[in-house]
């Protein structure tokens, strides 16, 4: 009788060891259903946009939320259209993406405006297919500028002028204009009415800027230094703001 009881007791034991055991496995996070609900989201499954967390809760900054101005700004020439060439040798195209460049980098970071090129590197741009006012006016854009460095077979013409078409682009051009004269230093042409097709095709008000001429030898000097294009890119910025009314 008594070996009946110690088989039973032993049989009892092993029984409540298993017990214990199943326990254990499933309170660690084992195959339970319940545990893979609370495990972690696998790294492939994550969101790929982070949410923006510079303008939430303990941001110094504010969220913008007014409105957004579209401005193209259209280094002209590219590619196997050189435009001028300058005193040096130099091609204009390079110095016209070279000055939107610019002026795309200081305007980058202003939450009011969008800025957009025609072109952000030696590319080719046929002017029979009108792709720079339709860009524009795709948009569609609230400004347009043309970017250019003059040229003359009389090397002595000299200056900075600039250039409308439509009567609405008047103001803007005249305070462009105002603006990119202090930054150039060079001889005052004036604004000027002129059938150019990136200002004959484009919907909103717009601009060609003639900076200075590359082939006359002091505009050349001055137009390929770093401040000459740095400060005629922050007079253009300055003169889309105005236009604007920005702060």
């Amino acid at each position: 009788m008594r070996k009946m009881y110690i088989i039973a007791a032993a049989w009892l034991s092993l029984l409540l060891l298993a017990a214990c055991s199943d326990g254990v496995s499933n309170g660690s996070g084992g195959n339970s259903a319940d545990s893979s609900l609370a495990a972690a989201p696998a790294a492939g499954n994550r969101a790929i946009h982070e949410p923006d967390r510079t303008s939430g809760p303990g941001s110094s900054d504010p969220v913008y939320s007014g409105p957004v101005y579209k401005v193209v700004i259209d280094p002209g020439h590219g590619g196997e259209d050189p435009g001028a060439t300058s005193v040096s040798g130099r091609f204009e195209k390079e110095f016209n993406l070279s000055v939107s460049q610019a002026i795309a980098e200081k305007l980058a970071d202003d939450p009011q405006l969008q800025i957009e090129l025609t072109r952000t590197g030696d590319a080719f741009i046929s002017t029979h297919e009108l792709y720079r006012p339709e860009f524009a006016n795709d948009l569609p854009a609230d400004l347009f500028i043309s970017i250019h460095g003059n040229t003359y077979e009389d090397a002595s013409a000299s200056g900075t002028e600039s250039f409308y078409y439509h009567d609405e682009s008047l103001v803007f051009a005249e305070t462009i204009h105002k603006h990119v004269i202090l930054a150039t230093g060079l001889k005052d042409r004036g604004v000027k009415a002129a059938n150019f097709f990136v200002l004959r095709e484009t919907e909103m008000p717009s601009v060609l800027l003639e900076l200075g001429y590359l082939t006359n030898p002091g505009d050349e000097a001055k137009m390929w230094t770093n401040e000459f294009q740095e400060a005629v890119a922050s007079s253009i910025a300055d003169g889309i703001k105005e236009y604007l009314q920005l702060d």
